[in-house]
């Protein structure tokens, strides 16, 4: 027989639903969760997945359309917001992390959900609850706010990860779910990205020009961009821009010693295609400059199918950039 002491009984657990449309987690970082790459972007990934089954009686991780084909709730649109405190790089072994997550509903074949990440380890103090109103404010210290965009996708070509088509399951349960607000809708924020190939609003006079006409190439890579359904991971998409970001850091003069010193605060993807192995991209990096704080930029990333239009990726980075790039 088990015994369970007074302390056992008071700890709290790890993975709770709150309600119908929340759940709570705590976690310990491990390194499988962080450093510099992808890695935590991907842990953040499986909790919206985890949150969705969870919320929605919906086995995420098999699920099948009415035609009995699999569906995945691929990401569409990803953001995450820290501060120069605290930021997405700031994580390391064994920091404490109380996560809250709030999914809302957007018709049977997509799903939003916020993540608000406390740092107890930062000294961050964990939200009473989740509201689309606080949550687009500024993140208080020692936390990060993620957004994901989910959509459920198929294949067309069983052998082919390109023209993917909407195909939700049919036992996806999304009714219960509750409406965010029209003015934080994610359709306004990748709409933006997808006409103006930034995410940033009106840059004016307030920003200027630092490098603009940069490109690259990148080639999907069979031993490292590809999840377990053969598909380009969404987290690699993250990893291919860093790549293209710090080749334009580098012809700009600057060392990888100041590039992992700097401090993205904000960035914001959208997901516009997949790609079979060995496609090549076309990459384009554009930098501006806050002009009250040439410290503070905005990096834009655009990911084309090589020699066409065809958009694959818009990613905006907001980043505090370390003066000292000559190290």
């Amino acid at each position: 027989m088990t015994r369970h002491t007074a302390a056992d009984q008071a700890a709290p657990r790890a993975f709770e639903v709150l309600d119908s449309s929340t759940v709570r987690r705590r976690v310990a970082v491990k390194p499988a969760m962080c450093g510099y790459n992808s890695l935590f972007l991907g842990q953040v990934g499986d909790w919206t997945w985890e949150t969705v089954g969870a919320l929605c009686d919906t086995d995420v991780l098999g699920a099948r359309d009415a035609a009995g084909s699999p569906t995945y709730l691929a990401f569409h649109y990803y953001r995450v917001r820290g501060s120069g405190e605290f930021h997405l790089r700031s994580l390391t072994f064994g920091d404490e992390l109380d996560v809250v997550s709030r999914s809302f509903g957007f018709g049977s074949e997509s799903v939003l959900t916020l993540h608000e990440i406390t740092s107890t380890t930062a000294g961050g103090k964990p939200p009473a609850a989740l509201e689309p109103d606080a949550f687009y404010l500024p993140p208080a210290a020692g936390r990060l706010r993620v957004e994901t965009f989910n959509r459920w996708i198929a294949r067309q070509d069983a052998h082919s990860n390109r023209g993917l088509v909407l195909s939700s399951p049919p036992g996806f349960r999304h009714e219960h779910l509750p409406r965010l607000p029209d003015a934080y809708s994610p359709r306004l924020a990748y709409g933006r990205a997808r006409r103006h190939l930034t995410f940033l609003e009106e840059p004016g006079e307030r920003y200027v020009t630092v490098a603009e006409g940069f490109t690259t190439r990148y080639t999907v890579d069979v031993t490292r961009d590809l999840n377990g359904v053969g598909l380009v991971y969404f987290a690699a998409y993250f990893s291919i821009v860093d790549q293209a970001v710090l080749r334009q850091w580098h012809a700009l003069g600057r060392g990888d010693r100041a590039f992992l010193r700097r401090r993205v605060v904000d960035q914001q993807l959208c997901f516009l295609g997949n790609a079979d192995v060995g496609t090549e991209f076309e990459i384009g990096v554009s930098v501006r400059a806050r002009a009250a704080n040439p410290a503070e930029e905005v990096v834009d990333t655009v990911v084309r199918v090589a020699g066409t239009d065809e958009l694959i990726a818009v990613s905006t980075q907001r980043v505090l950039r370390d003066p000292e790039e000559g190290e």
